[in-house]
């Protein structure tokens, strides 16, 4: 069984430190926690008879176990230069965020990491962490498994910060072209509420849910698409072949004249950047978000669908026992909506003075009557973390059952107008012969 070593602060403020033996440091966190100890720094310990010893293990300064902040992490430093001055060991990797080129530009363009990788990655680690395999051994298996280039250089780095004691999201943090806010509010989850197995599943799940719907898009957009670029491929290959026959006339399509790509390209390639790149930028995913909440019908699909994420967070957060301010920003963050989210942060002053969950949701403005119903009923019986639970399912079943129909109906819209556009090409080119053959007759 593997040995960490630790500090930890009890609930009088004493630091104490010492070693643990767990199956997993999931499992070594949670058990210091039921201890009342709040853990500053955790990693595996050094032996100096075991061959592995030359991995470096020990935690650095930054230890968090956490979403700390700045000052939380400036303490855990003061208190690991006081009592565990260890030199020789590695340092933790960066935790600094990237420059604004590499994660809101080319990271966007060109250093996606594909959903299926992703979703494999956190299912397998999930399932590994919860069989009690070490996490650096569980990264560095799927790391050797990873086939996208980037996606092994940052499980390479995400190793070495478990290695040096860092959590998990002060990697993700790093790379939000790669892991998406809800992604990495849901792993926080996992890490302050003590149970990050059990929150890397819900990431795989809700990475799933992403693929399916998407798959569905694809599959009922395929045939509009396939014959606008058949409708293309056909008008230039008979004009070709009327112009090698030396006659005069053809085909007719707005498609394959050179003046309808001069404005239709550019558009296409603004709509592209923009979901590429515009969308990174929080302020406009802000403005964004907030168009889209007053769309009908897709406006709706996309607050239960951020309700649910919420909901399912701040449930387990609430059930770990963490402060209600904090599971509020928390869950807040793990919701997916830039502008749902800003709403969310107002209540957070309101929980630590100490109003009531349903008072403070209400007064955000961001939550349906249905929730604020259910949340009150879950207040009032002690049984918050339940009701918020089956309000997620709830919501995650009707957004998904939406999402389906939606992507349904834009299939039909797009095979009308894709019927209406051959329709148009085929009646020009008739109407374009009678109109010829009537002037040579006249």
């Amino acid at each position: 069984m593997p040995t960490f070593d630790y500090q930890a602060r009890s609930q009088d403020g004493q630091v104490t430190g010492g070693i643990l033996f767990s199956p997993s440091m999931d499992a070594a966190i949670k058990e210091l926690s039921s201890k009342g100890l709040e853990v500053i720094k955790i990693g595996l310990a050094v032996n100096p008879n075991d061959p592995l010893s030359a991995i470096p293990s020990s935690p650095p300064p930054s230890m968090q176990t956490t979403a700390s902040t700045p000052a939380d992490r400036a303490e855990a430093a003061k208190v690991y230069n006081a009592l565990a001055p260890e030199p020789g060991r590695m340092a933790a990797p960066s935790t600094e965020q990237r420059s604004y080129m590499e994660t809101s530009v080319w990271g966007p363009l060109v250093g996606k990491v594909p959903l299926k990788d992703l979703g494999f990655f956190f299912r397998q680690l999930s399932t590994m962490l919860d069989a009690g395999v070490p996490v650096v051994q569980s990264i560095n298996t799927l790391a050797n498994q990873a086939t996208n280039t980037k996606f092994k250089e940052i499980l390479r780095e995400m190793m070495g910060h478990v290695n040096a004691g860092n959590s998990l999201s002060d990697c993700m943090q790093r790379y939000p072209e790669v892991f998406t806010p809800v992604m990495l509010s849901l792993v926080r989850v996992g890490e302050l509420g003590g149970f990050v197995d059990e929150a890397l599943g819900m990431v795989a799940d809700y990475i799933d849910r992403e693929i399916e719907l998407r798959n569905l898009y694809k599959r009922v957009t395929f045939m509009p698409k396939l014959q606008i670029a058949a409708s293309i491929v056909i008008v230039l290959a008979t004009n070709w072949i009327i112009a090698s026959m030396g006659k005069k006339g053809g085909l007719w399509s707005p498609l394959t004249e050179p003046s309808t790509w001069v404005i239709l390209g550019p558009l296409i390639v603004g709509a592209f950047l923009f979901f590429r790149v515009g969308l990174a930028n929080p302020r406009v995913r802000y403005n964004f978000d907030q168009f889209m909440a007053r769309v009908p019908y897709v406006g709706t699909t996309f607050r239960q669908l951020a309700m649910a994420k919420f909901g399912r967070a701040f449930g387990a957060l609430h059930k770990g026992g963490v402060p209600l301010s904090k599971s509020m920003l928390l869950s807040a963050d793990a919701c997916g909506n830039e502008f749902l989210r800003a709403r969310m942060y107002t209540a957070q002053g309101k929980m630590e003075e100490g109003s009531g969950v349903t008072e403070t949701f209400r007064d955000t403005q961001a939550f349906s009557p249905i929730v604020l119903d259910m949340v009150a009923t879950g207040e009032t019986t002690g049984n918050l973390d339940h009701m918020l639970t089956k309000m997620s399912e709830f919501y995650e079943d009707e957004a998904a059952t939406r999402s389906t129909q939606t992507a349904q109906v834009v299939g039909v819209v797009l095979f009308l107008c894709v019927a209406i556009y051959i329709g148009y090409v085929v009646i020009t080119f008739y109407t374009g012969n009678a109109a010829s053959s009537f002037s040579g007759g006249g």
